[in-house]
């Protein structure tokens, strides 16, 4: 796991300084730099070294024909090599890396659907002239970039794009619509009005010239659609099985000692389970918990009895008010976007970072098994005379447009300046934004799939993607900790959405095929328990130890400038009486941000 960046243009030479040094905490324990200076171009790497952690995989790595940066993690390297040996390859390092060039050598731009795993990396073919530039099949490794001022720039992170002066820091309004909406902004944009992110699944070709071609290579729904139908469900279950094992044992390949996130649910800790399974060394295992009440349980408890059940060395972390503003502006400085979420991951991740590098993750569970509760209610309507679309058609004058609003969009629901925003926003802001309130349906791209496809596929592409998966990288790194979320294996995620969505949602119970894959090897209370989510007590550190900060950003001109002079009297009436709401902290950690970063609006 790493960070890459580099440039074709301008800045090339002067890249180095700004961007090591903004990435070293994804790096610490190796950094390089190659230069070509006849093509201005310069490709750079800091390094957590995980798989053959010898000098011998230093990066950049390359010869006279071909340059790499990568970052990332290739579980299946050791199946390609062996097969790349067949085809004459010769190897010098026992590193991923290494299988990710040769890769590149033997099969172009299709090397890409060779790898099982998270990745972002350059090539720098000098033969051809250009880099080519891809990400892996889900997003859970980022990768950031730019066409400004005749110059390519490409980064693991915004950071060092907001700390540099190589392009303006100014705010990409559109995006507003984004996060005030959703909590996070929506890929491709970033809040940065000129720097984007490659999607999932996507290749980029950069010619010295700084023309350029995206490509796709891979979309999960359509390889889903080619595996054969699975009819009968003690059969899916084995098949689910027989998938996670496989995962699982990928997953686990390195050269340090993996642990594993444990918060006390089905995912992770039938991740554990998996993983106790596949290993002979004792389990790490992490879990978080408030000091603060929240509306739901707190699942420590049940986590380090669930640690107790499978042998594992648990580290239960309970945190209070002093210790949240302790950690709150290094937290601000790491996110390099705002976002509703992430704190949670953060705080785990520097805790497990004392005792680890690697750490599993039940990540994406919910959303490729179908455990959300709005998963049972539209499956429900769907089977009704009426059908799902009739359903909502029906109800979409009494939906209140905010964040939640994307559970919907698996119909094509779109939300642009809702009222809600038009009631925040500076009204000056908003007239930049589309001005358009309704809420619209065009269902016509996922007409073919059934309701819990439709779902799954706006979990996905929308809250996992841009907020689940974006901070579970940028937070566990900036404590040099890689986060290895074992359920979005792409080979499970396709059969997964393959199966019937009557597997998913079963007798009225979530992610059925799922907890009867896996409940022989967890206790019973964790697969009996009723989903209650995980809920952090925001309300509860605004109104105590982080309020003087609330009221400080608050009185910024910045606030007037974002949002319209009632609601900032709102919002100040509210913090002043310590009377804040839950949707509160969306808006003090943008005026957090904004305040870190000096952006320009």
């Amino acid at each position: 796991m790493c960070s890459i960046y580099g440039a074709i243009g301008k800045n090339y030479k002067n890249i180095e300084k700004t961007f090591s040094k903004e990435l070293h905490h994804r790096g610490p324990d190796d950094q390089g730099i190659y230069y070509d200076d006849k093509n201005n171009i310069s490709l750079g790497h800091t390094r957590l070294s995980i798989i053959d952690i010898s000098n011998h995989a230093h990066q950049p790595m390359g010869d006279d024909k071909y340059i790499l940066v990568f970052n990332g993690e290739i579980y299946n390297y050791q199946d390609i090599k062996k097969e790349l040996q067949n085809f004459s390859h010769s190897f010098s390092t026992n590193s991923d890396t290494e299988v990710v060039l040769k890769s590149y050598i033997q099969w172009g731009d299709e090397c890409v659907k060779h790898f099982r795993g998270m990745f972002a990396f350059c090539i720098y073919d000098i033969q051809k002239e250009e880099l080519f530039l891809a990400r892996d099949r889900f997003g859970i490794k980022p990768l950031l970039y730019t066409f400004l001022d005749d110059q390519f720039l490409f980064s693991s992170e915004l950071k060092p794009f907001l700390n540099s002066n190589f392009i303006p820091k100014k705010l990409n309004i559109n995006s507003l619509n984004d996060y005030f909406t959703y909590g996070s902004v929506k890929q491709p944009k970033t809040i940065l009005n000129s720097i984007f992110q490659l999607m999932p699944g996507h290749s980029i070709k950069v010619k010295l010239d700084k023309s350029y071609e995206i490509t796709k290579y891979y979309d999960y729904v359509q390889e889903s659609s080619r595996l054969p139908k699975i009819e009968s469900y003690s059969e899916a279950v084995i098949k689910v099985r027989e998938e996670l094992e496989i995962a699982t044992q990928y997953h686990m390949v390195a050269d340090v000692e993996v642990g594993a996130f444990l918060s006390g649910g089905v995912d992770s800790t039938a991740v554990v389970a998996m993983m106790k399974h596949y290993s002979d060394k004792q389990i790490n295992t992490f879990s978080l918990g408030f000091k603060h009440k929240t509306n739901v349980e707190d699942e420590t408890d049940i986590a380090k009895r669930s640690a107790k059940y499978l042998g594992c060395k648990h580290h239960n972390i309970k945190i209070d008010d002093n210790y949240v503003v302790s950690i709150f502006d290094d937290f601000i400085d790491s996110i390099d976007q705002p976002s509703i979420d992430g704190i949670n991951t953060y705080i785990v991740s520097l805790e497990t970072a004392k005792e680890m590098k690697v750490a599993l993750s039940g990540l994406g569970g919910d959303e490729i098994f179908a455990g959300y509760p709005h998963f049972k209610t539209i499956s429900e309507y769907s089977n009704q005379e009426k059908g799902l679309t009739s359903f909502l058609g029906q109800k979409l004058n009494k939906i209140r447009p905010n964040r939640f609003t994307n559970k919907y969009e698996f119909i094509g629901l779109e939300e642009e300046v809702s009222i809600e925003k038009q009631r925040i926003i500076n009204k000056d802001l908003t007239k930049i934004l589309i001005n358009n309130s309704k809420l619209k349906i065009n269902n016509s791209k996922l007409n073919k799939l059934s309701s819990i496809q439709k779902i799954s596929t706006n979990e996905i592409e929308n809250y996992m993607l841009n907020t689940l998966l974006r901070d579970n990288d940028i937070l566990s790194m900036a404590h040099s900790l890689e986060v290895r979320p074992i359920l979005l294996d792409h080979k499970l995620v396709e059969l997964a959405f393959s199966l019937k969505d009557d597997f998913k949602v079963r007798d009225g119970f979530l992610k059925s095929i799922f907890v009867d894959s896996v409940k022989d090897l967890i206790p019973s209370e964790v697969w009996q328990r009723k989903k209650t989510g995980f809920e952090m007590p925001f309300t509860a550190w605004m109104n105590d130890g982080l309020n003087d900060k609330f009221k400080r950003v608050l009185n910024s001109d910045k606030a007037e400038s974002i949002f319209v002079k009632d609601y900032v009297n709102a919002l100040k009436s509210r913090v002043n009486e310590k009377k804040v709401k839950r949707n509160d902290w969306m808006s003090f950690v943008f005026l957090c941000w904004l305040e870190r970063y000096e952006v320009e609006i």
